[in-house]
């Protein structure tokens, strides 16, 4: 994160030196005024948020034990939240962090994804909280609409910009390069997981023409792992089987992972 916050300072000052920049070719002043405005305001939030995270993260530090959870700044004595009152854990994915809710869905404590054993901790508060969460006997999870529609956008709009871009003069960019990313596209979309179902003794891991039965005898574990993704945390739920060669992979389906965790997990009384 420190490396990102130099990142966005370095462009920071790049877009205040460019009305100071030499022009060879006499550009728009107009232009160079607004990139540098753009630059200022977008490269200054990303600056401002990204050092107010930082400067909070010596406080963010949490211990657990037996009794509860609280922040080690502030002392187990004084600070001390105590299982019982943590109704559910919410995923912030966008700011990298887990909040612990109560009963009204009151924010208890916030968990940063960039804490040393996040995965313990975490592991913990999933054993630990949220017994009393109804969503955790929701029999089915699954993608919204939104993610359907964006995948066919986006098929449609490579397929139309190929045909542009070929008709244009430049076959091998339009019709070759952008033939293999809608390949990739199509592909993605069908080997990815849009939703999950459990029924009365097996699993349905839904995909968009077909769907794969888990017996629950089959299952040998249900595990949060997580992806990567440009320095970002994304957690999804692999289901472990005895006789698959690769786990099943659940993402983004609609609720918290978590919440999606638990819930496989007490189906399949792992």
């Amino acid at each position: 994160m420190k490396g990102c916050l130099v990142v966005f300072i370095a462009f920071l000052a790049l877009g205040f030196a460019l009305p100071f920049l030499p022009d060879e070719n006499e550009g728009n002043p107009n232009g160079t005024l607004m990139t540098t405005v753009m630059c200022t305001v977008v490269f200054g939030l990303f600056s401002i948020f990204t050092w107010r995270t930082l400067k909070k993260l010596p406080f963010a530090d949490v211990a657990a034990d037996n009794d509860g959870v609280w922040y080690m700044h502030i002392g187990k004595e004084k600070g001390l939240i105590a299982w019982e009152k943590i109704h559910g854990v919410k995923e912030r994915p966008y700011m990298q962090r887990l909040d612990l809710l109560g009963t009204d869905n009151q924010e208890l404590l916030r968990v940063e994804y960039q804490l040393l054993g996040f995965e313990m901790l975490r592991e913990v508060l999933n054993e630990k909280t949220g017994a009393q969460n109804t969503g955790l006997d929701q029999s089915r999870f699954a993608k919204g609409p939104l993610y359907h529609l964006f995948y066919l956008a986006c098929v449609i709009g490579f397929t139309a910009l190929g045909l542009y871009v070929g008709k244009g003069g430049n076959p091998l960019l339009g019709y070759g390069a952008m033939s293999v990313l809608v390949v990739f596209i199509i592909y993605e979309y069908l080997v990815t997981a849009k939703g999950v179902q459990v029924s009365g003794n097996s699993i349905k891991v839904e995909y968009p023409f077909t769907k794969t039965n888990i017996p629950f005898n089959d299952i040998e574990d249900v595990v949060i792992a997580d992806e990567f993704h440009k320095g970002n945390r994304i957690p999804e739920v692999w289901i472990i089987t005895k006789n698959a060669k690769k786990s099943f992979k659940l993402q983004r389906l609609g609720a918290d992972s978590n919440l999606v965790y638990k819930a496989l997990k007490r189906a399949a009384k792992l």
